[in-house]
């Protein structure tokens, strides 16, 4: 009798135990769903969506600020003109995205404007006859009334040309910002994105259906790409149509119900849209969790029956509790480990340097494998014109328990510089005592070829006038700092309006061209080579004497003169030197004496250096 009790008793522990965990499973199935709605929430908010308007954001800032324009705005040359119109079209050409750069006076009058026909076409310039006025439009009104440096985002809309859709749809987003010189209004820049594989990117998902709305309830992103842009077509698209009971409840701004989970885009895109992002669990994803569920209770089941009369003695449920506690625990924990892996790029270091973690974003940064990088030091990915300054700050404020915050051009293992914004952490035992280091970094490459494309000269790949005007600010200040000479060369093409008169503009570019890589490969590495403006060119010339600075004019002069231009034949060059000597003089006073100098060199018959009074 007793044994029959206990095999009863087994049998009915065995049920009652599978009952519990499918009814646990199921609710374990709703948690997991939530958390594959979090993390495909994350993924779509902050690693897709997010960097791409942040990306535009500093594109539009760079535009505005960048001082072609600004010269431009002060002088509208038509030289200026086209200096600006190839900045907006190199912007253009950077991102295939970008379907339209412009620059929109404070009148409401487009200027320039540089349009692309679709994502796989180069851009191209607008003719003067075609642009249009835009004093009416929203967006200018909007932009035109704001403050220095602040960004406006529109709404997610389909392009409007001649207040028309166009067609076929561009889903597009407008970002602009306005523009001041000296507090005084100048107009707008306004970059328009076409947002199709950016939505493309939201609307994919294995295991759910992505939805986009704007506040008012109207369908931006369906699945079903036919009833997307409700407000714009005539498909009559209706969210209540796949939500009939839970549209108003999202429109209302609940987060999360039965049978969805909304995430708010407005933290991003700034805009009017107030647009949600929707996830929906899909049926066949629903039904594979249940089902599966299922077998695993009914195997279960079957299994406990057998095995409760000879396991019903040893049978402990507490142990299986916590088991299965930490097992979900663990679940957890890898699944937001290997996001971090994946997304968040971070490496460990020893107090020696060597290294001994690091995340998969990482060694895609990089180019190495983890295998390849555990065990060597940091060194590894250090390029070599990094200052050695930076190191010296970075260890020494480490080594005093310190956290580092700073940017660091590093090198991949294909030797191709990349840059990271880095966080590094000290870990320390309970003595105090430092064990390791955390670095936790942001690729930051993309913002760096930005500021590199503002500072160089398209046709000489030398230094432009605005990094000049930077390089000998800081070089003046140094001097006077350091009681150093300093010397500048101011170069010019002898009759370089002949050569353009005579053999055409593309001649003319060619010789400026060659004229600046034999000017840089003559010169120290401590000088500061660029196109002044025109035919005249620049050479900064640190801790160097009028003397040394005109036996380097001269060794100039003689390797142009000594070259064979193609087409052209020979050519020569007038230079003037002109050197900082007190601590009255100014930028413009260097700049000057220089000038005259030169000046004197083309009054006395050209191909000569002057050394300036």
């Amino acid at each position: 009798m007793f044994t029959i009790y206990f095999v009863i008793f087994g049998i009915v522990i065995a049920l009652f135990g599978s009952l519990i965990g499918y009814k646990i499973q199921m609710i374990n199935i709703k948690d997991r769903i939530e958390r594959n709605a979090e993390e495909v929430a994350f993924n779509k908010r902050i690693n897709t969506l997010a960097p791409r308007i942040e990306k535009m954001d500093s594109m539009v800032l760079a535009l505005a600020t960048n001082k072609i324009l600004q010269e431009y705005l002060q002088q509208p040359t038509q030289k200026n003109k086209e200096n600006v119109s190839n900045l907006f079209y190199a912007i253009a050409m950077s991102d295939n995205l970008i379907m339209q750069t412009r620059y929109i006076d404070e009148t409401g009058q487009e200027k320039i404007r540089i349009d692309r026909i679709n994502d796989s076409s180069n851009p191209f310039v607008i003719e003067n006859s075609k642009l249009q006025d835009k004093s009416s439009r929203d967006y200018f009104q909007a932009v035109s009334k704001m403050k220095p440096e602040q960004i406006w985002h529109s709404k997610l809309d389909l392009n409007i040309e001649n207040n028309k859709v166009e067609i076929p749809y561009k889903p597009t987003i407008r970002v602009a910002t306005p523009i001041y010189i000296k507090d005084k209004y100048k107009g707008i820049v306004i970059i328009n994105i076409l947002t199709t594989k950016i939505l493309a990117n939201l609307r994919s998902s294995p295991v759910f259906d992505h939805y986009i709305i704007d506040k008012e309830g109207n369908i931006i992103l369906h699945p079903d790409d036919k009833l997307s842009w409700s407000k714009y077509t005539d498909s009559n698209a209706k969210l209540v149509d796949d939500f009939p009971i839970e549209a108003s409840k999202i429109i209302a701004g609940v987060r999360k119900g039965e049978d969805f989970y909304a995430y708010p885009l407005d933290d991003i895109l700034h805009n009017e849209d107030g647009a949600i992002l929707i996830l929906k669990p899909k049926t066949e994803y629903k039904q594979s969790l249940v089902a599966s569920n299922i077998e695993s209770a009914l195997f279960v089941i079957i299994l406990s029956i057998l095995l409760s009369i000879p396991l019903a003695l040893y049978a402990s449920l507490t142990p299986s509790k916590v088991q299965k506690a930490l097992w979900y625990s663990n679940r957890d924990l890898k699944r937001f480990a290997d996001i971090i892996d994946r997304y968040v790029i971070t490496v460990t270091t020893k107090t020696n340097s060597i290294i001994t973690t690091a995340s998969s974003a990482f060694a895609k940064a990089s180019g190495y494998t983890k295998e390849e990088l555990i065990g060597q030091k940091i060194n590894i990915i250090k390029h070599p014109e990094t200052p050695k300054k930076v190191y010296q700050e970075l260890w020494k404020t480490i080594e005093q328990g310190k956290e580092w915050q700073g940017e660091i051009r590093n090198m991949n293992k294909q030797g191709n510089a990349y840059w990271l914004e880095e966080t590094i952490i000290p870990v320390k035992e309970e003595n105090n005592e430092i064990t390791s280091y955390i670095t936790v970094g942001i690729d930051i490459s993309a913002k760096k070829e930005l500021e590199i494309i503002s500072t160089i000269d398209r046709l000489t790949a030398i230094f432009n006038r605005r990094k000049l005007d930077e390089s000998l600010h800081y070089e003046i200040e140094k001097a006077k700092r350091y009681t150093r000479d300093l010397t500048l060369l101011m170069i010019d093409i002898d009759h370089f309006k002949r050569v353009n008169d005579t053999y055409g503009h593309q001649t003319g570019d060619y010789a400026l061209s060659t004229v600046a890589k034999i000017l840089s490969t003559h010169i120290r590495e401590s000088d500061i080579l660029g196109r002044y403006g025109g035919e005249e060119f620049m050479i900064i010339c640190p801790e160097t004497d009028q003397n040394a600075a005109f036996n380097l004019g001269e060794k100039l002069r003689n390797a142009i003169s000594d070259y064979t231009f193609n087409t052209i034949g020979h050519l020569t060059i007038s230079i003037g030197v002109g050197g900082f000597e007190t601590d009255d003089s100014t930028q413009e006073e260097a700049i000057r004496k220089a000038d005259n100098a030169l000046y004197k060199a083309k009054e006395r018959g050209r191909n000569q250096v002057v050394i300036g009074e």
